[in-house]
């Protein structure tokens, strides 16, 4: 049984991404129905535009069209996991010559050689649930000026 995202930090409502001129549109993959709800009203709160991707399928289809600045991919979904989808992203990419789009996998809970497994699959960097709301739009914010400083160059 997946882990809910239920308990996150909303202490601090004041959104960095909210108040400045970035505005980075994020690709949210989720199967669970109540994670979905939580990190979608948590996007929401700060000020995040995003779009959502039930399953690692129809993230791989959203991907090929572009657009997004960061990508947050669960890890752990039936028909096709988070892992399987980041390797099929990755290889369409090199093979269309598309710059990369930052994956950071969500997982439900911090073990051992997560981080190793997400990068390993072609993901950035990870974030383990429950998440706090400064520490998610960290790495939105992170992911996106990295992803923007690549294109610049």
């Amino acid at each position: 049984m997946k882990r809910t995202m239920s308990a996150f930090d909303t202490a601090d409502a004041s959104s960095a991404v909210a108040h400045s001129e970035i505005n980075p549109l994020v690709l949210l993959v989720e199967d669970n129905a109540d994670n979905m709800l939580v990190a979608t009203s948590l996007l929401e709160m700060l000020g995040i535009r995003h779009e959502t991707a039930c399953n690692g399928q129809e993230a791989f289809e959203k991907a090929r069209g572009g657009g997004f600045d960061v990508i947050l991919m669960d890890v752990q979904m039936p028909e096709m996991d988070g892992f399987t989808a980041t390797r099929m992203i990755r290889d369409y990419e090199e093979r269309h010559g598309f710059s990369r789009i930052p994956i950071v996998g969500v997982t439900a809970y911090a073990l051992a050689g997560d981080r190793e497994r997400c990068l390993a699959a072609g993901m950035d960097d990870y974030i383990s649930k429950p998440f706090r709301a400064d520490d998610l739009e960290s790495k939105i914010i992170l992911w996106h000026d990295a992803k923007h400083a690549d294109a610049e160059q």
